[in-house]
Parts: structure tokens; sequence; C-alpha cells
């Protein structure tokens, strides 16, 4: 039982080494909880982005649509394109764009079970 927590902190180490940074994605969904697919990014990419674009008509009650990515740079945060606005967040720490909101902050609970279910999707499929 003892050697479980051992297991993890070196795998947590080989999986950085190997996947220096890792970010939620999906593309403009409906729904925060669509976009909580874990994608490992590219040596380049720096930032994990969050995206929430109002594409609703009514102002009294707005609809918006998130998208997650990783990216090499930080987008403009904020954008007003044709009377459609543009939230832009990016944050620097793996799995940090977990809320589909515009804080910088995540939810370190939801980071811990994201890289553990990362992880456990690694050592599944490897073997």
């Amino acid at each position: 039982m003892k050697t479980t927590p051992v297991i993890l902190l070196i795998a947590v180490l080989c999986v950085e080494q190997v996947y220096p940074f890792m970010c939620y994605v999906c593309q403009e969904q409906e729904s925060n909880k669509d976009c909580l697919t874990i994608s490992m990014c590219a040596k380049e990419d720096k930032y994990c982005v969050t995206v929430r674009d109002n594409v609703g008509t009514n102002s009294d009650k707005p609809k918006y649509v998130i998208s997650k990515m990783c990216s090499p740079t930080c987008p403009a945060t904020s954008q007003q394109q044709n009377q459609a606005h543009r939230n832009v967040s990016c944050c620097e720490k793996p799995l940090c764009n977990v809320n589909g909101g515009s804080s910088k902050q995540g939810s370190y609970g939801a980071m811990f079970l994201g890289v553990l279910a990362s992880i456990t999707y690694i050592f599944a499929c490897g073997r």
C-alpha cells in the first residue's frame, strides 16, 4: 500500500518529462462540463487558453460557447467583434483552464483528479 504513492510520484515525474504540459481542450461547447477533455500540448505551448464567446442575441439572457486549447502565446484578453463579445483567459500551469469562466485560478482538486485520470489512462493504454 505504501508503494502506491511512490509509483504515482514516479509516474508524474516521467509524464512531466515526456509531456511537459497538459490543458483541457474543446471547441465551441455550451457547457463547461463538455470541456473537460485533457490533451497533451506541443513542446512550444506554454499557455492553457479558455475562450468564452457570447453568441446570444438577447442581452437579458446571453448565450455563451466555450473553447479551450493549448497555445504557444496568450491571445488578446478581450475583444469586441461585430457585436459579439469574446472573453479570453490564459494561464501557465498544467490543467489550469479547468473553469469555464474568465478566472485564472483553477480548482486544485479538479487539477489533481485530471492529472490522476491522465496517468491512469497512460498506464492503461501503454500496456
